[in-house]
Formats: C-alpha cells, structure tokens, sequence
C-alpha cells in the first residue's frame, strides 16, 4: 500500500456513517481531492489534531484502496479558528470555498491554493471587511481560471471606454462595451468598474487594502457573480450574499 503526503485546505465536509467524513480538500500537490477520513468524529482524544473541519488547512497522509482515497493521518498547519466565531466571516469563507469548489479540478494549481490561504488568512485575522475580501478572491479566482475580463477597453473594438460616467458590461464579450458597440447590456458604474480593475491587478498579498463604498460593492456583487455564473454555466452563489 502506497501513501502519499499532501498539503490541503477543506473546503467542504460530509458526515458518514457514524464517525466517519467525507472531505473535499483543495491541495497543493493534487488539486481538488475527495478523501475518506475515518473515526474524526469520536470524541478520542488522538484525533484532536486532526484535520476535520471547513476551512482548515493541514497536512494529510493518504492511501488509496478500491478507487477510494483514504486519509491514514493528517495535522492541522493552521485552523484558522476566528472565521468561525463571527458570521460575516464564515459566511465570506462559504462563499470563498464555493467558488473554489467550482473553478478547482483534479491538477495541481499553485496559484488558485495559495490565493485561498492568503483569502482564509485576511479572513481570520485581519481587519478587512469580510464581503470586500469574497470580491477580491472572486476576481482573482477567475482571472486565474481564464475568465478575465477586459475593463480598460471596449471588449468589441477596442476603444477606449474612460470617461463614461456608467459603462456597459457584456458578459458574452467578456468585458466592458463603447457607445458604439453596445446594445441593451446592463450598465454599472465606473467607479465599480476601475475598482474591478483594480482588484485584478492587486498582488494576492495585499488584498486586505480594498476597501469599497457600499454602492460600488453592491454593483460588484452582482457583476461579479452574474459573470462568473455566466461563463460557468452553474449557480456559484450564496443566499445574500452580499448581505
């Protein structure tokens, strides 16, 4: 029986038989993975450094038998245990993990693993508002996916779209549309839009500096995950999210 060592987030749980659960874990190593942890819900005190909970990351040990991928231990690397005592933030790092459950597969993908952990760390232990850090992840997430889209010109003919008060958006374009090119798309602010911009191009580490006017966060809730479901072709959100 071979094993294998993997670094993971867990994104998601299911309770199985009486102790047991079943958890989706995006990896360094191997991407999205579906792991079979057994005896984690006894109250035994060995398994209290076990990796068994929504948004944990750890360190997992696994094997493989009959086409089920088993975990023969794991170690919590971080918990970060804050997300769960307030409910702005549990309900931003659902969010975060839908969406990565969603653009994950089964390839390893450096980028989209650590911009989760630098997500679930804002999250836990800075001072950024929980509903800005979900746009920032949703957009960078994304991009990463190959679903950027194009803010600085007309997605259609490349014009510039500056100095439009309210610019349109075409999800079928993949971007922001000209007078010119435009015809009953819905428009959003250019403030949201520049912010959008914005976003995209900040350094993963420095995602905790947004901070968004009500309005414009209220535009990028819809915008963003209008779009993402678009080119998705599947429900990603939350109830309320932006709530």
């Amino acid at each position: 029986m071979a094993f294998e060592t993997c670094t993971g987030i867990v994104l998601r749980f299911t309770d199985y038989k009486e102790n047991d659960r079943i958890l989706t874990v995006l990896t360094r190593e191997c991407g999205l993975v579906s792991l079979t942890a057994r005896g984690v819900r006894s109250k035994s005190k060995t398994v209290s450094n076990t990796v068994k909970d929504a948004y944990c990351c750890g360190e997992f040990v696994i094997y493989e038998r009959g086409g089920i991928q088993y975990v023969s231990s794991s170690s919590i690397i971080e918990a970060f245990y804050p997300i769960r005592e307030d409910y702005d933030r549990l309900l931003a790092a659902a969010q975060i993990a839908r969406l990565t459950l969603k653009l994950a597969s089964d390839r390893a993908d450096e980028a989209l693993y650590t911009l989760l952990y630098q997500s679930l760390s804002f999250l836990a232990y800075g001072n950024a508002d929980p509903r800005d850090l979900t746009l920032v992840f949703a957009a960078k997430a994304l991009a990463l996916a190959g679903y950027e889209p194009r803010l600085t010109g007309c997605a259609s003919c490349g014009a510039p779209v500056t100095g439009e008060k309210r610019i349109a958006f075409s999800f079928s374009h993949g971007g922001s549309l000209c007078p010119a090119c435009r015809t009953d798309e819905k428009e959003y602010s250019a403030l949201a839009l520049e912010a959008f911009r914005r976003m995209l191009r900040l350094e993963g580490r420095d995602m905790d500096r947004v901070r968004l006017p009500d309005s414009a966060r209220e535009e990028l809730f819809k915008l963003i995950f209008d779009y993402a479901e678009f080119v998705l072709e599947q429900p990603v959100r939350l109830k309320n999210p932006g709530n």
